[in-house]
C-alpha cells in the first residue's frame, strides 16, 4: 500500500512540477467574431504562434522562460481596428494567468486579467493610461475644433499634454508597486520617457530581488550608460569585432576626432544617412577625423551581408557586448557621438542630416573649414 501512496505521490508531484514550468493563459470571449477565431502570440525568444478560440474560450501554453513577456492579440481587433491591436502580459513566474473578455468588441486589451498578481497589477497600469489618453485626445479636440490626428498643431498639443501627465503617473504608479515585478518592468518599458533622475529614483525604491530581474538590470545599464555618455566625460575604452573578426579597440583611434555612428543593418534612416556620410568621410577623414561605425544587429549574418551593399569605407565593429546601452545609453539608431583627440565627448546627435544641416557637420565644418 505505501508503494502504491508513494506512487500517486510522486506522479502528483511530477504534474505539479510540470505545470509550473509552463505558463497557461485562459481566455473567454463573449461576442460575435465574425469568424476570426485566433489568438495571436509572440515575444523575445518566443516565435509567433496562434490558437483557436472555441466555445468563446482558448488556451495558450507557452514553456516558462525567467521573465517571459509574451505579446498577444486577437484576428478580430487585426481585421476590424486600425490602431495596434498586440500588448504584453508582464507575469512575474509560470502558472496560470486567466483573461475575461466581456465584449469582443472593446477588443482583447479589455480582458479582465487574474491569476498572477503581476499581470494583473501591470493591466491596471495600462488600463490607466489607457483612460489619461482617452481624456487627453477629448481636451485636445476641444482646443482644436475640426482638427484631427493627422493634424501638427493637434499633435503637439496631445504630445506635450501626455509627457506632463504620463511623467507624474509612471512615477506615482511604481512607487505605489515598487515591490512587484510589473513595476521594474514598468521602468524598462519607460525608461525612453523618464528623465534621468526620476527614473534612478524608482529604480532606487525597487526591493532588492527585483533589482536582480532582468528588466531592472536593463534600467540600471542604461543609467550607467547615460553617466558614462555625459557631455565632457572621457570614452571608456572598448574593443569590438571588425567584419573580418579581427579586433579594433577605441584607443586605437586616439588623437583624431572620432565620429562614432550606431546604426543598424533593419533601420532605415541610418542606411537613407550613408550616401551624405561617405561625402563628409570623403571631404574630412584622415590624420585628423574618422568614422566609427558600430552596428547594434543581433544577427552578424544580417550585419555582413548589409556591409557588402554598403560598402562603407570607414571602419566598422559589430557591438557584441552591448555597450550602446552600458556605455552610451543608446534608445535609437542612428545616433552619433563626437568624440575629440583627447578621448572626450564633445556632443551627440540622434539622425544624421543628410542635407549638412546637422550639430555634428557644423561642428566638423567649424574645425576643418579653416
Amino acid at each position: 500500500m505505501r508503494h502504491i501512496f508513494s506512487v500517486f505521490v510522486l506522479a502528483g508531484l511530477a504534474t505539479n512540477l510540470s505545470a509550473q514550468s509552463r505558463l497557461i493563459i485562459k481566455g473567454t470571449i463573449k461576442g460575435d467574431t465574425k469568424g476570426f477565431n485566433k489568438i495571436y502570440f509572440f515575444g523575445d525568444h518566443l516565435k509567433m504562434d496562434s490558437v483557436a478560440i472555441k466555445k468563446g474560450a482558448f488556451t495558450i501554453t507557452i514553456p516558462w522562460k525567467k521573465e517571459l513577456i509574451p505579446f498577444v492579440y486577437s484576428e478580430y481587433d487585426a481585421e476590424t481596428t486600425s490602431g495596434p491591436t498586440a500588448f504584453p502580459i508582464a507575469p512575474d513566474g509560470p502558472g496560470t494567468i486567466y483573461m475575461q473578455v466581456s465584449d469582443i468588441r472593446k477588443g482583447l486589451i479589455s480582458a479582465k486579467i487574474n491569476g498572477n498578481n503581476s499581470a494583473a497589477t501591470f493591466q491596471a497600469f495600462t488600463e490607466g493610461v489607457r483612460e489619461m489618453e482617452e481624456q487627453l485626445m477629448s481636451a485636445v479636440d476641444k482646443r482644436f475644433p475640426g482638427k484631427t490626428k493627422g493634424d501638427a498643431a493637434w499633435n503637439k498639443a496631445y504630445r506635450e499634454l501626455r509627457t506632463q501627465k504620463l511623467i507624474p503617473y509612471i512615477i506615482g504608479f511604481v512607487k505605489t508597486h515598487s515591490d512587484s515585478y510589473a513595476g521594474a518592468y514598468i521602468l524598462n518599458r519607460y525608461l525612453n520617457a523618464l528623465p534621468s533622475q526620476d527614473l534612478e529614483m524608482l529604480f532606487n525604491k525597487l526591493s532588492p530581488s527585483l533589482k536582480n530581474s532582468e528588466a531592472a538590470k536593463a534600467v540600471q545599464d542604461h543609467l550607467s550608460g547615460l553617466k558614462r555618455a555625459a557631455i565632457g566625460n572621457q570614452v571608456e575604452d572598448f574593443s569590438l569585432p571588425a567584419p573580418n573578426d579581427s579586433i579594433i579597440t577605441f584607443s586605437s583611434l586616439k588623437g583624431k576626432y572620432v565620429l562614432v555612428d550606431f546604426w543598424s543593418s533593419w533601420c532605415g534612416p541610418c542606411k537613407a544617412s550613408f550616401p551624405h556620410m561617405k561625402d563628409v568621410y570623403k571631404k574630412y577623414g584622415g590624420d585628423q577625423f574618422e568614422i566609427l561605425g558600430i552596428s547594434i544587429d543581433e544577427d552578424k549574418s544580417a550585419w555582413l551581408k548589409e556591409l557588402g551593399k554598403q560598402q562603407l569605407p570607414w571602419p566598422q565593429v559589430l557591438d557584441t557586448k552591448k555597450i550602446y546601452v552600458t556605455n552610451f545609453a543608446i534608445t535609437g539608431v542612428p545616433t552619433g557621438y563626437l568624440i575629440g583627440p583627447d578621448g572626450k565627448i564633445i556632443m551627440k546627435e540622434i539622425g544624421f542630416d543628410k542635407n549638412g544641416e546637422g550639430e555634428i557637420e557644423k561642428k566638423l565644418k567649424a574645425l576643418f573649414d579653416k
